[in-house]
């Protein structure tokens, strides 16, 4: 509800860390909360418009994009459904898209890319040793110590693309970034 544009810098830049430490708690609980309650929460499968949860979870991750001075690069069709329970799929987008912020380089990128039956989410970032790529889905794998996690964003969208059959598929070159696809 605060106009930012309206405050001196220094008061701005105080409320963009809040602004990023509260959405960090925040999607931090969420997926503590979906492993803890997986089991017992029933999906509500809806015809779900992926074209406009793509550009709303970008919006939502554009302040932590910023402080990296990350640029998005949207090519996003429109009118793309998917038969999906919403808030799994804002998970699944929430996890890579976060991972494409914290793994990415300074002044990075990242290219969001949708069309029919197809996603796919590149970032200019580290990249992935080949051999880590193998065990990246599972829980509590962390192979960069240097930023935050709990090794659990991928495991949950290893388990979301099994329960919805997305066929999900990462590329990956150290220092040039890395590629997550996923066909439907």
């Amino acid at each position: 509800m605060i106009n930012i544009d309206e405050l001196d810098e220094k008061l701005a830049r105080k409320i963009r860390r809040i602004d990023i430490g509260a959405k960090t708690v925040s999607n931090i609980y969420q997926d503590l909360t979906y492993l803890t309650l997986n089991n017992q929460i029933m999906s509500q499968n809806e015809k779900i418009d992926v074209s406009q949860i793509i550009l709303q979870r970008v919006e939502y991750f554009t302040t932590l994009a910023n402080v990296k001075h990350i640029e998005f690069n949207l090519n996003i069709e429109k009118d793309v459904f998917l038969f999906i329970d919403v808030k799994k799929l804002s998970k699944l987008i929430d996890n890579l898209i976060s991972n494409a912020i914290k793994y990415n380089k300074i002044n990075g990128f990242i290219n969001v890319e949708l069309k029919q039956n197809y996603l796919s989410i590149e970032d200019s970032g580290k990249g992935i040793k080949k051999e880590q790529l193998q065990r990246l889905y599972d829980r509590y794998s962390r192979f960069d110590k240097t930023v935050g996690g709990f090794g659990i964003g991928l495991n949950i969208v290893s388990m979301i693309c099994k329960e919805y059959n997305l066929n999900i598929q990462i590329d990956s070159q150290i220092k040039i970034g890395t590629k997550v696809e996923l066909q439907w």
